[in-house]
């Protein structure tokens, strides 16, 4: 009894409340149209448009040639109401929404029943949308569960059926429903799942293909068959108890074994650029216009979208990675490459590809997306390129290559950090650092710099997601302030190759940091401006610094850690290595005067290591980036083939101290210790070398006197440094000194 009166109540309560949403929707609907309104009547209508969405990029000689036409994401295929075939209309309007030709755009009884149960919580689900609010739902991609988000619903809904004919309703409700995975709609549905147009369709297979949008992941038929079979029952049941189909047919339907078409991949098939691209501007809609994706992917209906893409860069770089025979036969266990090329004239994304092989599929994982540990390629943003920003250091500065700790394991010593190769070169400046990729020398720099501040800068000039305090990951405390991560580019999270392609970037744009976008616009079919990418240009550096990393990066190349590339004999070259803890992921960032581009390897599955694959992702870089620049930057870009150094000061130091060299420092037994390096005019080395000094060894007394002692020379005077120290100068002299 009890019982009866609370749902009285709650009835009562839902009805009042019903009655104030009609008439809060009569006021919005006579006397203005909300913003919800005039959205919802551009989606619909972008729902029905049927125009082709239309892809460009450019050529080699600026112009713009189609790449890409589709009739869009959602309801790329679409059918006329009378085309659909009366078994698909019966099945939905059965099993949906039996009052869809009578109720206005809700179900009044029904509604009272759900806010009820919404109350009291007597059933576990009570399904009260009518079709006309699942396609409000479906445009504007707004399912919250929420009671505002539901009277707002009912509230269009009302509005949508004042504008629209029952049949027009329906029509967008079968030609957009969701039908699992990335297909959208009941005559996509029918060609994937069954290989027929909808008017075709059996009775069973309309009542699966009805059954799929109550929830498409679980009713999936290629994953959850045996779900699917038993919702395809009750909607044929749902069928016949509405007097749809017959007892026998009824009977003869839900016996049938559930056939589906082998064939879960679009006919349309992405490339690696649309694809991203699409993405992109998926995600600038939902941010810009603050509309859902759904409502988004239904906004590039029969729109042309201009791209970044440079067609004959692409089409190089799809061509290389589509071969498999280009790359170690290790792909077959797991290994896998991504790309990324940026033009240093826009700062935008010419060229990308997701992995290896032709992309045979839509909405596969793009591992130029993927984040990983950027190891040493971390070392240019991180350190060297804002200490010598900020006049911390420069090209000549010397740094002890020697480990910051030392432990003993057994009879072994180790140091920490330990450098590819293990090698330790004691003071080393600035360019070999950076050249030879010294662990130890960036540990130092950091510790210099600080943590915090290195952290929160590479936050700010670039967006890094990095950890900056310690949270917990797996059940372990991590935290990204400390060498490893910092240093040495072991983070947590890591950063993907497009991140860091962009970011090299603004070394060869000196100084203007971009993201990379990879479109320019995207159109309606009137030619109006939808949507752009939101400018990001910023500048993190000085020219001067810029163009300094540009020469100290070009070492790398000519004579360090990637000096097997042979771009270089062909236009300046420049980029970092990096390699992940136990050789798990292999990167580099390298880029000429007109591109930036940047290849990761690794295994996606973290279970395996890269050490020792041959070709290595440093060939597979330098063939395609030498064909690119072969066959399109020479003919179409219009910079010159060497780095800029225009406000740069050409400069010698001694090696040794990083100072400005004295009359000694080319009398050094090891020979000159002179070499030039470039410096901007507020960070030279002003100050004299006074490492060298002359030393005077007495061959009579076996006396060493520093400073120079002035007396008769006849035994020798010899010019060491403070590093090369006494011991070796003994050494080279004869005299035996065993301490």
């Amino acid at each position: 009894m009890i019982k009866k009166i609370l749902i009285t109540v709650a009835s009562l309560i839902a009805a009042f409340a019903l009655v104030l949403t009609f008439v809060i929707s009569s006021f919005a609907a006579s006397f203005s149209k909300g913003n919800y309104y005039v959205l919802d009547e551009q989606l619909f209508n972008k729902a029905r448009e049927q125009k082709n969405t239309v892809y460009y990029a450019f050529d080699n000689n600026g112009g713009l040639v189609e790449v890409f036409n589709t009739a869009s994401i959602i309801g790329r295929e679409w059918s006329t109401l009378d085309k659909m075939g009366e078994n698909i209309v019966n099945a939905f309007i059965s099993a949906e929404d039996r009052q869809f030709y009578s109720h206005r755009g809700v179900n009044i009884k029904r509604t009272l029943g759900a806010i009820a149960n919404y109350f009291l919580h007597t059933r576990s689900t009570f399904g009260a949308s009518t079709i006309t609010q699942q396609v409000i739902k479906n445009i504007s991609g707004n399912s919250e569960q929420s009671v505002k988000r539901k009277f707002n619903e009912i509230m269009r809904a009302v509005h949508l059926e004042k504008i629209y004919t029952k049949d027009d309703i329906l029509e967008v409700y079968l030609n957009i429903v969701p039908m699992s995975g990335n297909v959208y709609g009941v005559p996509a549905a029918a060609r994937i799942y069954f290989n027929k147009e909808s008017a075709d369709l059996t009775l069973w297979e309309a009542a699966t293909i009805a059954g799929i949008t109550n929830s498409p992941s679980r009713y999936d038929p290629y994953k959850h068959p045996d779900e699917c079979v038993e919702k395809r029952n009750r909607v044929l049941y749902a069928m016949l108890d509405n007097n749809s189909i017959t007892k026998e047919e009824y009977d003869v339907a839900v016996s049938k074994e559930l056939v589906v078409f082998d064939k879960k991949h679009d006919d349309e098939v992405y490339s690696w650029f649309v694809e991203t691209a699409n993405d992109d501007i998926l995600n600038d809609l939902t941010n810009q216009k603050g509309i859902s994706r759904s409502a988004a992917m239904l906004m590039l209906r029969g729109c042309k979208i201009v791209l970044t893409e440079n067609v004959e860069v692409q089409e190089i770089l799809e061509s290389y990675f589509e071969n498999e025979q280009n790359f170690s036969e290790s792909i077959n266990d797991g290994l896998n490459y991504s790309m990324v090329i940026t033009s240093n004239q826009t700062g935008d994304i010419v060229g990308i590809v997701g992995a290896v092989g032709k992309k045979k599929g839509n909405n596969l994982l793009n591992l130029s997306n993927i984040k990983a540990p950027p190891a040493s390629t971390l070392k240019p943003l991180a350190l060297y390129a804002p200490m010598i920003d900020s006049g911390i250091i420069n090209w000549s500065t010397v740094i002890d290559d020697t480990p910051i700790s030392i432990k003993a394991e057994g009879e072994r010593i180790i140091g920490y950090p330990v450098n590819s190769p293990n090698v330790y070169s004691g003071l080393t400046t600035v360019y070999d650092a950076v050249r030879l990729s010294k662990n130890t020398v960036a540990a130092k720099l950091l510790d210099v710099y600080g943590y915090e501040r290195c952290a929160n800068e590479l936050i700010d000039r670039y967006g890094f997601d990095i950890l900056t305090e310690t949270k917990n990951v797996n059940g372990k405390g991590v935290s990204d302030m400390g060498i490893a991560s910092l240093a040495l580019g072991q983070l947590t999270y890591g950063v993907s190759i497009r991140e860091l392609t962009d970011a090299y970037t603004a070394f060869a744009r000196d100084g203007i940091y971009k993201k990379g976008h990879t479109y320019q616009g995207v159109f309606d079919y009137e030619g109006n401006l939808l949507i752009s990418p939101e400018s990001t240009e910023k500048r993190i550096y000085k020219t001067e610094t810029a163009r300094i990393m540009n020469l100290l990066l070009s070492g790398v190349v000519d004579n360090g850690t990637a000096k097997s590339l042979k771009l270089k004999h062909y236009v300046d070259t420049a980029g970092k290595t990096g390699t992940s803890s136990n050789n798990y992921d292999r990167l580099f960032v390298g880029y000429t005067p007109y591109f930036t581009a940047g290849i990761w390897s690794g295994y996606p599955a973290r279970n395996n290591t890269v050490n020792g694959i041959s070709p290595s992702h440093l060939s597979i870089w330098d063939e395609i980036m030498t064909s690119i620049h072969l066959q399109c930057a020479f003919n179409f870009y219009g910079e010159p083939d060497v780095f800029n150094t225009q406000g740069l000061l050409k400069l010698p130091y001694c090696k040794d101290s990083g100072e400005s060299p004295s009359e000694l420092c080319d009398c050094d037994l090891r020979g000159n210790r002179v070499e030039y390096g470039y410096f901007s005019k507020d960070n030279l080395p002003n100050r004299k070398c006074e490492a060298h000094k002359m030393i005077f060894y007495s061959d009579f007394d076996n006396v060493i006197s520093a400073p120079y002692i002035e007396r008769q020379i006849t035994e020798g005077l010899y010019i060491v440094d403070e590093e090369y120290n006494y011991k070796n100068l003994l050494g080279a002299i004869g005299f035996d000194n065993e301490e």
